[in-house]
């Protein structure tokens, strides 16, 4: 482990400290670990990655994440504070910080290739670094433990867990999934129909969407069996 790597690593987890199981030092190990996964296959693929910036941009992912910091500051920004402070090259610092603030299903459903600036469009459709972390953080919102997650977040924002009478919302948009977070509503199980059953259909690498696929069947058994037990169905 480098230096930078282990001081980034520290600095996080006293970061994440104060949030929730879904969100905490041990979801971060999970994701770098899954990113530094995925990159290895890109690299097996023939892709040119940068195993540093994706190590980097795993653990930093969750800085300035909207859910918990109310702050006016970006994750990136804070990210490139932190990373020249500790006299990392700018930049490589500057690549973290892009990356960290491109993480996230709310960004994701913000953009619009026909609208926004090209150069953003191309960068971000190119990167494989971003897409590698992308997926690493999808992938641990999925599964097994996206579950536990899903459950994890439910119960430290006091969310419902199921209703059998409150429709998940069809398509998602970013200004209603804002909502939603800034009001605490929504149920636990309409999170699966919202967002996680989305995530496999934006899964950026191959391995990425290899790995997506069982994830993803384990969470449709896990949400049918909550409904049937809710129907005395089992």
């Amino acid at each position: 482990m480098s230096a930078i790597i282990g001081r980034t690593r520290a600095m996080v987890e006293r970061y994440m400290g104060k949030l929730d199981p879904s969100h905490d030092i041990l979801h971060v190990d999970r994701v770098t670990r899954l990113a530094m996964h995925l990159a290895k296959s890109c690299v097996d693929q023939g892709h040119s990655v940068n195993m540093e910036l994706v190590e980097l941009a795993a653990l930093c992912h969750d800085v300035g994440d909207r859910k918990y910091y109310e702050g006016t500051e970006t994750g990136g920004e804070l990210i490139y504070t932190f990373l020249t402070k500790e006299g990392y090259e700018p930049t490589m610092a500057s690549s973290v910080s892009r990356i960290v603030d491109n993480i996230g299903f709310r960004k994701e459903l913000g953009w619009d290739d026909a609208k926004d600036d090209i150069e953003e469009v191309k960068w971000r459709n190119k990167c494989v670094e971003l897409h590698i972390v992308q997926d690493a953080d999808k992938l641990d919102a999925i599964g097994a433990f996206g579950v536990l997650r899903c459950a994890a977040f439910s119960g430290a924002k006091n969310n419902t867990l199921y209703r059998a009478d409150e429709d998940p919302l069809e398509n998602m948009t970013k200004d209603q999934y804002e909502l939603q977070t800034k009001k605490k509503s929504g149920t636990a199980i309409n999170h699966f129909h919202e967002k996680l059953f989305r995530l496999k259909t934006m899964m950026r690498t191959e391995k990425g969407k290899i790995m997506a696929e069982e994830r993803d069947r384990f969470m449709r058994v896990f949400v049918q069996q909550v409904e049937d037990e809710y129907n005395l169905l089992k």
